[in-house]
């Protein structure tokens, strides 16, 4: 009972703090990426510290939380769609396969929940804006590839920043 106990507070607190770390954001005039980015460690550290459902119950918490506390629901929406689900995602690519595989599955990822997040995009705003973007195929393309170099840094500081946790966990561990 104890264990259950300690995995649900636990939970609870990752939540709380990556909940503040999204209205934050919201009501920050600068530096929104950085606290989304932030936002999504405790998705990971539950994640590391009791598994996969915990991880998944500490997105979901988060994302009904903020939208209730912020009352901001497009300013969940870049944490909902792709920065609090990444970690479980990741957790799961990173079990022992190639790096190539590795890579590509988090290129998967990433690409459809880009994909998601800009038909959502579409869906709400493109059919009320009167201008219309200017992209054509050189900018679009040059848009997607510099997108793709931006996750890879993404993935490679959130990879050193878990490193990190993970060999400074005092009080999370066991035995």
């Amino acid at each position: 009972m104890w264990h259950l106990s300690r995995k649900i507070a636990f939970c609870g607190i990752f939540a709380g703090i990556a909940a503040v770390l999204l209205y934050m954001g919201a009501i920050m005039p600068t530096g929104k990426l950085t606290m989304y980015i932030i936002a999504s460690l405790p998705v990971a550290a539950a994640i590391i510290e009791f598994g996969t459902g915990a991880g998944v119950s500490v997105y979901f918490a988060v994302c009904i939380l903020s939208a209730l506390v912020s009352g901001n629901i497009l300013g969940i929406v870049p944490f909902a769609m792709f920065f609090g689900h990444y970690p479980i995602f990741k957790h799961f690519i990173e079990r022992g396969r190639s790096a190539a595989a590795e890579i590509l599955m988090k290129l998967a990822v990433f690409n459809l929940s880009g994909l998601l997040w800009y038909l959502l995009f579409k869906a709400i705003f493109l059919e009320v804006l009167t201008v219309r973007p200017a992209l054509n195929g050189a900018m679009l393309a040059g848009l997607i590839t510099a997108l793709q170099l931006l996750f890879f840094i993404y993935d490679y500081v959130f990879t050193r920043l878990l490193f990190y946790y993970q060999s400074r966990r005092g009080i999370f561990k066991r035995g």
